[in-house]
């Protein structure tokens, strides 16, 4: 079966809180992504809750035969120098068992449509420098590195 694509909605919460606590122990905790605690599994649901009110961003997830595998989270700006909107990719995500059978390249490809529909004059994205893989599916995208571009980032 094919790879669908779709907005994430409340409906979707119960099901899909597994895959937020995937992505928050994926890279950055050394928690077993495959197994989050009932607590994080709640803290999940909570932040999705919360996602589904914020009208900044949007989140579309990867399902295929009636299982969410993955997410991609998007947002808007507006390049003043170029007079079209900029959309950003802030979050991608393939649960473990799916990575490498083109999850994230669809999601991608999903997210460069919507910028090419809305007239986008860019998608971008940042990862950290030793993700070698998602660098490689960027690339493979078209996606360019900006050398001399630094990322800052004020903790409020």
């Amino acid at each position: 079966m094919e790879i669908a694509i779709v907005p994430l909605d409340e409906f979707h919460i119960p099901k899909v809180k597994v895959l937020i606590a995937g992505y928050l122990n994926s890279s950055s905790n050394p928690v077993d992504e495959s197994n989050p605690s009932p607590k994080q599994l709640e803290q999940c649901e909570q932040i999705l809750y919360r996602f589904t009110n914020d009208s900044s961003s949007y989140c579309y997830l990867a399902m295929k035969d009636h299982e969410y595998i993955g997410f991609i989270i998007l947002s808007w700006s507006f390049s003043i120098s170029k007079g079209f909107p900029v959309l950003r990719i802030e979050a991608l995500y393939s649960s473990a068992k799916h990575r490498n059978k083109g999850i994230g390249r669809k999601l991608i490809e999903h997210a460069i449509n919507l910028a090419k529909s809305k007239k986008a004059t860019r998608l971008q994205l940042e990862t950290h420098d030793d993700n070698a893989p998602a660098r490689s599916l960027y690339k493979q995208l078209g996606f360019k590195l900006i050398q001399g571009k630094g990322v800052y980032m004020s903790f409020l």
